[in-house]
């Protein structure tokens, strides 16, 4: 079993679950994906593209139980669309192309700055933030300069 694999062990352990098999495809499929947010269908896609034993539903509760766990780290989207990682624990941000929805991972975070700011000019204190940058990823800039 893997490094990944263990500490998912014990963590859904501490919570009272287990690593069932469900989990193990979708953790799995989170840590070998080249996308680095997936939807709960993305996911289920790659299962169905694998022949694997499990329906919609069945990913859906699991993403659930494994993001009560802090396994995994819900994004959402501009759109409104939830997105899933899996929780490294390292500290980054993200790019989103709005065409093609790929995210890419950045570790610039301006929240120093911008705390700095709030101190200054708010009775505000921030407890957690979230950045993301919508735009235009390489390959998608070049179709839509075609069209």
């Amino acid at each position: 079993m893997s490094h990944e694999m263990d500490h998912c062990q014990q963590r859904l352990k501490t919570m009272g679950y287990k690593l069932t098999k469900q989990r193990k495809i979708i953790i799995d499929i989170l840590l070998s994906s080249r996308k680095h947010l997936m939807t709960a269908g993305q996911i289920y896609e790659e299962v169905r593209k694998n022949n694997l034993p499990l329906n919609f539903s069945t990913v859906y509760r699991n993403l659930e139980t494994l993001l009560e766990c802090g396994l995994i780290k819900k994004v959402a989207l501009q759109d409104g669309t939830a997105s899933y990682e899996y929780n490294r624990h390292d500290h980054h941000h993200h790019l989103i192309c709005l065409h093609c929805k790929d995210a890419e991972m950045i570790d610039y975070c301006p929240y120093n700055e911008i705390n700095r700011h709030i101190e200054e000019h708010t009775n505000f204190f921030p407890v957690e933030h979230r950045f993301e940058i919508y735009g235009y990823c390489e390959k998608c800039r070049e179709i839509i300069k075609r069209d």
